[in-house]
């Protein structure tokens, strides 16, 4: 099984922020490059799951996937207009869609540890690659953390 961390952009159409909140509206996820879609395609399984990290936002929503892959042209008309840099190439189904608040410095602390990535120049550069693929304990963890975090403050 494959969990992913979904890293969110800005735009120049919209925020970050903003362009994770549509996407979550319309319950899917859009594939932004290639690479993510090749990747996506690869690894997604009927039980993946995504937690997304929106660029100064931080750790913000949770959902799971919904195979398979599809085209950008099964979109309708106004998602197309709406969607056409996050999706255009393709997208996924979302489910059960969990959102919360929480910050950007405490997210990242919690990947760097969580990861086992040695820096912030490094997680840097793998926020910059639009998606990261996690091990079910990876993910746990993340969420894990989230939870504990909220509860404390």
């Amino acid at each position: 099984m494959s969990d992913f961390l979904f890293i969110v952009p800005a735009l120049r159409e919209r925020t970050s922020e903003a362009s994770a909140d549509l996407q979550l509206s319309h319950g899917l996820w859009g594939l932004c490059t290639a690479l993510i879609r090749s990747n996506l395609q690869t690894y997604l399984t009927p039980k993946s799951r995504g937690v997304v990290y929106v660029l100064k936002i931080g750790l913000c929503a949770e959902f799971t996937l919904v195979p398979p892959v599809q085209d950008f042209s099964g979109l309708d008309e106004f998602l197309k207009d709406e969607l056409r840099t996050e999706a255009r190439h393709g997208f996924v189904r979302i489910d059960g869609v969990k959102r919360w608040t929480w910050s950007a410095p405490a997210s990242q602390v919690l990947l760097l540890r969580v990861l086992k990535i040695p820096d912030q120049a490094e997680l840097t550069r793998r926020l910059a690659l639009g998606m990261h693929r996690l091990m079910p304990e990876e993910y746990e963890a993340i969420l894990t953390g989230i939870r504990e975090g909220l509860a404390q403050g």
